[in-house]
């Protein structure tokens, strides 16, 4: 996580939030700040790093933060991908709206939209688990952390896509790089 600072003043205000339901999202309100942006506009890598903080925004709203911590749980991104419309630029007051689009017996799909005055920028969709000591934690054991037991939405279209691709992905670093039973 890069953005220390934010996160530190996130966790500060999401005290003062209202709490958000699973299926809800969480919006947090964001600037461009110079340290974000490359010559004229905001940074690939810090997209990525704020959909991060979007991430964490909701696991703080809906209760997580403390199990996280008691259990150990660290979020791991699997897949990440982003589609850029218009840039950020320097000093632009702008939102950035998180939810969870899908999960399944692995993984949760989370859709991340950037909206200024309104206006979808960008959008990102991550894939994401959490880790605990003793291996990946199942969506069902994490929402039940928050006192919820529900089935997951139908799964959107782009999520089957996403899915596809993860496997694509996945089969491609195993065939460049199998790893070895030690014998």
């Amino acid at each position: 996580m890069r953005l220390r600072l934010r996160l530190l003043l996130l966790l500060i205000t999401s005290l003062f939030h209202k709490p958000v339901k699973e299926l809800d999202q969480s919006v947090i309100s964001l600037r461009v700040l110079p340290n974000d942006i490359d010559i004229f506009k905001i940074t690939t890598d810090r997209y990525v790093a704020l959909m991060e903080l979007g991430r964490m925004d909701f696991a703080f709203r809906i209760g997580l933060l403390r199990t996280m911590i008691r259990k150990n749980w660290v979020p791991l991104t699997t897949l990440c991908t982003i589609r850029f419309r218009h840039p950020l630029k320097v000093f632009q007051k702008y939102q950035l709206r998180t939810r969870v689009a899908f999960w399944d017996e692995h993984t949760f799909y989370f859709q991340h939209d950037f909206e200024l005055r309104g206006r979808v920028v960008a959008t990102g969709y991550v894939c994401s688990t959490l880790l605990s000591p003793a291996g990946p934690v199942r969506p069902e054991d994490v929402l039940g952390e928050t006192g919820v037991s529900m089935m997951s939405p139908e799964k959107p279209e782009i999520v089957a896509r996403l899915m596809g691709l993860d496997a694509i992905i996945h089969q491609g670093q195993h065939e460049k790089d199998p790893i070895q039973s030690p014998t």
